[in-house]
């Protein structure tokens, strides 16, 4: 049986137009997801809310299917490959989607910025430590191990074209100085371990975050 997911993004109609809610609806069918949809329209309606349409939108979970960016996430069906019990499982996959990987590249970038040179490189390494802690402590509990090391690598190269720039010193120079004279990478925070990579058929978490679990 085909899984069907509707993704709505609503918006108030209210002066300032702010985003409400966000929704996905989990459907056996492509039928029951476009009834889905109507009769959300409905009941949004009589909220004062309406679906935003740039951002509303039916799609099919397959395995080899595009799957759906939510929260953040994008989520696929993906299948393993069953390389150490020998069985082949079917299940939903979600790590960091193209626009969070891009948003703290921005961010790093942002603090490595020429224009920051004169600041000490502890600085800048503790701020870059700072933003890459927060992101990841979102996205470490899926499948992100992968764009996890992508992102560390590139806090990496950021702070190797800062230390060739500061000390006006070639690129091979600073790399060198980064990747193998410093024995912690000039302090740079390592997310080795840090993925909570979930199993078929287990609970994410052991125990609820914070008690924010038990709350709702």
């Amino acid at each position: 049986m085909s899984r069907e997911v509707q993704v709505r993004f609503c918006e108030s109609r209210a002066v300032r137009s702010r985003p409400a809610t966000h929704l996905t609806v989990m459907c056996a069918s492509r039928a029951q997801a476009e009834a889905a949809l109507a009769r959300l329209k409905v009941l949004l309606a009589d909220l004062g809310l309406e679906p935003k349409a740039a951002k509303t939108r039916i799609v099919q979970l397959a395995v080899g299917g595009e799957g759906l960016d939510f929260l953040g996430f994008h989520h696929r069906l993906v299948r393993s490959d069953g390389r150490r019990t020998g069985k082949h499982v079917t299940f939903l996959a979600r790590w960091p989607a193209s626009k969070a990987m891009a948003h703290v590249r921005a961010r790093i970038r942002e603090l490595t910025d020429r224009r920051r040179l004169l600041l000490p490189v502890a600085v800048i390494v503790a701020e870059v430590n700072r933003v890459v802690r927060g992101w990841a402590a979102y996205f470490r509990y899926g499948n992100s191990a992968r764009h996890f090391d992508k992102i560390v690598g590139y806090a990496r190269m950021r702070l190797t074209l800062v230390l060739a720039k500061r000390h006006k010193r070639s690129r091979a120079w600073a790399r060198s100085v980064v990747y193998f004279q410093s024995p912690n990478h000039l302090g740079l925070i390592s997310l080795d371990g840090t993925v909570a990579a979930p199993r078929p058929f287990r609970a994410w978490r052991v125990t609820p975050n914070a008690g924010g679990e038990r709350r709702r």
